[in-house]
């Protein structure tokens, strides 16, 4: 006991973040059992949403990202991956529903939204951080009737540190306008907003990306006295709760019979694809936005031809060494394509049900100090601790910046997932 009130003596407590940063959650779960001291400062709520973003970061500069992968048939199972290039098994996750009726909805720092679409008159969704091995039901949403079309966005609001729902839907195929609805974790509770002018165009979950949720749309236009169906992106962002357009690439804002696009993250460069399959599936064509929110950077990067005659294999997402992630039809595997060579290759994951996303350890929805029982002292200790992390997270900031541009290889690496899942 003395070396260890010796230890704290000499440590300050930004010193301690530096290093804490660095852990993942697992690990961090084995710090809060020290000491009072280091189990409030973990808990910090401000703590637990910068080092969700610095783990990101991390994982980026060491080649370590992380992806989630949601494959079943009967039987649900849920573990993570890493991006190489055998995809290599990294945890299999054991804190998650194995019914066939859940789907995932979308990932966002290491937050999992779950929608059981069991009961159709109800959604019932789920957050849920497979890390620490917690969960919550959502209240139910405002309107719950039986909707014609229906699609969900899940996202974080960095402002507000405060994780969303957006939800819209159309009660019929004949109703003029969709039914917005938006969930916040803070408040616990959906609240109705005013709709945009534009249709739902598919059932899709919706993208997120630049704390931004993303879905294709359109309008009914008139052109020469012939109604057309005018293409475009919806974006909602996060922190201001507003609406806005992003234009297609002008091929794709007119689409032909027995077409379909849709939209996906690109995460390489922290902006969005969209995929557009012919006509009847014979092509399937990758368009970029190079840089985010520029029109004029949309860029076809991909042509490839469907090869057999089953439906194209759907995007799921893309690896770091430029392949593709597809969801095979016809053996309903996972499996990777050189969008170059057209070449597959098989990881052996078999599923009717396929969802891939990016994902991140973290200690999100892990117990937080509750305010309304705190007592003076521990609030101004809060206080306190929350100015340290703040300082903290800035130096961690300027620290990832000076090695991302001398590209150190001496940073302090995680350390290895054998002994993070003990």
């Amino acid at each position: 006991m003395s070396r260890q009130a010796t230890f704290t003596e000499y440590i300050t407590e930004e010193i301690l973040l530096e290093i804490f940063y660095r852990l993942p959650a697992k690990s961090l779960g084995k710090c809060m059992c020290v000491s009072k001291a280091w189990n409030f400062l973990i808990k910090n709520p401000f703590f637990v949403s910068s080092h969700a973003i610095h783990q990101s970061k991390l994982r980026c500069r060491n080649n370590k990202n992380l992806f989630f992968v949601m494959t079943g048939r009967h039987q649900v199972e849920y573990s993570l991956h890493l991006d190489d290039l055998e995809f290599s098994k990294y945890i299999q996750l054991e804190y998650m529903p194995s019914d066939n009726h859940h789907c995932v909805v979308g990932s966002c720092n290491g937050l999992l939204c779950l929608m059981d679409f069991q009961f159709n008159f109800d959604s019932v969704f789920i957050l849920c951080n497979p890390i620490v091995r917690k969960s919550i039901t959502l209240p139910k949403p405002c309107l719950c009737h039986l909707p014609y079309k229906i699609s969900v966005g899940f996202g974080f609001d960095s402002v507000k540190n405060d994780y969303k729902l957006l939800k819209i839907t159309k009660e019929n195929a004949l109703d003029k306008f969709v039914e917005v609805e938006l969930y916040s974790l803070k408040r616990n509770s959906w609240r109705i907003l005013p709709p945009p002018r534009y249709d739902l165009y598919s059932d899709d979950f919706m993208v997120f990306v630049n704390e931004i949720v993303h879905w294709i749309a359109y309008e009914r236009v008139k052109e020469q006295g012939v109604y057309r169906c005018k293409f475009l992106i919806m974006g909602f962002d996060m922190r201001d709760d507003v609406f806005n357009e992003i234009m297609l690439p002008e091929n794709l804002r007119n689409l032909p019979n027995r077409s379909e696009i849709y939209v996906t993250t690109y995460d390489e460069l922290s902006s969005i694809a969209v995929i557009e399959l012919g006509c009847l599936h014979t092509q399937c064509n990758i368009w970029v936005m190079k840089k985010y929110g520029v029109i004029e950077t949309w860029t076809k990067m991909f042509s490839i031809l469907n090869p057999g005659p089953e439906p194209m294999p759907r995007v799921l997402g893309f690896m770091k060494n430029g392949d593709l992630m597809l969801s095979a039809y016809d053996n309903l595997q996972l499996v990777s394509c050189d969008p170059e060579r057209s070449e597959l290759g098989y990881f052996g994951i078999q599923g009717k049900r396929t969802y891939v996303s990016s994902f991140t350890e973290s200690l999100v929805l892990h117990d937080q100090v509750n305010g309304d029982d705190m007592t003076e002292n521990g609030a101004k200790y809060a206080s306190n601790a929350s100015h340290s992390i703040e300082r903290a997270a800035d130096g961690f900031t300027k620290l990832s910046a000076i090695g991302e541009a001398t590209n150190d290889s001496s940073d302090v690496e995680e350390s290895r997932s054998s002994e993070l899942f003990e």
